[in-house]
């Protein structure tokens, strides 16, 4: 299923009603899946509350679970934007078919085994941030637009230079 029907599913979850009409500030911080042999598993979704600077995120697949309250990851004194769903007009099928034709193109020699897909909104804007793990322990980052699919940034990066000291 894609994100946005993902999103309709939890919205009109019971569950999901139950909890926003508790936290009614609450907004839609980021949606997750992570993709692994052209199979996604479950989508994630994250509200967070500014009030409380956690982040509650529901998973979505057969059912609806809502999972505890969390500390949100993000450097002291940053702001957790709000997604603006208007501002997606990239679905996921659309991003992952441009992130292959940068890896074909840029990275050809790199093996995919994983992708994770992370729509959200963060410095330089709102957007879909892939990131595809290789077998050769590199990772590929691509960032694209959300609105417009354009390629704002991509890059490899090993990841032995993540190694502890």
């Amino acid at each position: 299923m894609d994100f946005k029907t993902a999103l309709k599913k939890l919205k009109e979850s019971s569950e999901f009603k139950k909890w926003i009409s508790k936290n009614k500030k609450a907004y839609l911080t980021y949606v997750f899946t992570m993709i692994e042999n052209s199979e996604k598993s479950e989508w994630q979704v994250g509200y967070y509350d500014k009030k409380l600077d956690k982040v509650t995120v529901f998973t979505i697949n057969g059912n609806i679970e809502i999972n505890p309250e969390q500390e949100v990851f993000k450097k002291p004194g940053a702001s957790v934007k709000k997604i603006n769903l208007k501002d997606v007009k990239f679905g996921l099928d659309k991003i992952l078919k441009k992130a292959q034709n940068i890896k074909e193109k840029e990275y050809s020699k790199e093996l995919v085994t994983k992708t994770i897909a992370i729509l959200q909104n963060i410095k330089p804007g709102q957007l879909w941030n892939i990131t595809l793990i290789t077998s050769s322990f590199n990772t590929i980052n691509i960032k694209i637009d959300s609105k417009t699919g354009k390629t704002i940034k991509h890059e490899l990066v090993s990841l032995f230079q993540f190694r502890a000291g």
